[in-house]
């Protein structure tokens, strides 16, 4: 018998994609903007716009940022489960932009997307142009960006403002890295997708040995609240919306590696419309207990 009461606001979908699209935009630009960058060729660390030898003690400025990222990961995975893989991996939100990008092409299973297309022809066409866009620049802008934590960022925009083969070997090796990531990261987004994260990944199986010494009363991850199965009849919808295709309401729901559930919340908010239209509280909810 499905819980009555008020459906809950839909949320987790919404921030997520914020966060996403935020640390995106962060991590993009920080090597652009001298915000934290090394400079292979002259063996220099630049922090915050200022430059110093690649040495003791300029260098703490990139060992300690590191260090409390991993704790902070870390300490995060202990009490609320992998919400990193789920809310701001770079990784992942790459491989589920490339999902929006297959649905919108060939086909996928992003909901929103499909349901855009639908609206009409000229949706159709302007969401499958924007994807092409998309799915020929977001490599190129990765590349550049990724060069530019290693390279001067003046020096690259030196090399592409020239006449191919008029750049030297810095123009070269520029092409052939833009060409590689784009290789790449064509094949991460349609074929390996979260396949590295759950079988490679050494950050995903770094929070699958944290969440397995919490205590999994206590950790936030979906929890199924009806006594059944029977309670959602024939819907899948939650199973549908997992991007790692776990099922939300089994008992055995992991937080672990190779099969773990991300803690991104997409589940809560499609059983929160569907039961929402059936004027009846969510099966489904995110909270330790």
């Amino acid at each position: 018998m499905a819980r009555q009461g008020a459906p809950s606001r839909i949320r987790y979908h919404f921030a997520r994609r914020c966060l996403q699209v935020a640390l995106l935009v962060v991590w993009t630009l920080t090597p652009w903007l001298d915000w934290a960058r090394l400079d292979i060729p002259s063996q220099q660390l630049v922090i915050l716009g200022e430059a110093g030898p690649l040495a003791f003690p300029h260098v703490l400025g990139l060992i300690i940022p590191f260090v409390a990222t991993v704790w902070g990961i870390a300490l995060l995975t202990y009490f609320k489960g992998r919400v990193f893989c789920g809310w701001a991996c770079p990784y992942g939100s790459a491989v589920e932009l490339f999902d929006g990008l297959r649905t919108a092409l060939v086909g996928g299973t992003n909901r929103k997307v499909s349901a855009w297309m639908k609206r009409s022809w000229l949706h159709r066409v302007a969401l499958q142009g924007g994807a092409w866009i998309t799915l020929l620049a977001a490599p190129v802008l990765l590349a550049l960006s990724l060069a530019a934590y290693l390279y001067a960022p003046e020096r690259i925009v030196a090399a592409l403002s020239v006449r191919p083969g008029q750049g030297g070997d810095a123009q070269t090796a520029l092409y052939i890295w833009i060409g590689l990531v784009a290789v790449i990261s064509w094949l991460a987004g349609f074929l390996v997708r979260f396949h590295f994260c759950r079988m490679v990944c050494i950050y995903g199986m770094g929070q699958a040995m944290v969440a397995s010494t919490a205590e999994d009363s206590k950790i936030l991850r979906p929890r199924f609240e009806a006594a059944g199965l029977d309670a959602c009849g024939s819907c899948q919808a939650c199973l549908k919306a997992c991007p790692v295709e776990v099922d939300p309401r089994s008992e055995d729901l992991v937080l672990g590696f190779s099969s773990g559930c991300f803690n991104c919340g997409d589940c809560l908010d499609t059983c929160a419309v569907v039961q929402g239209h059936k004027g009846e509280a969510p099966l489904l909810s995110f909270e330790g207990r």
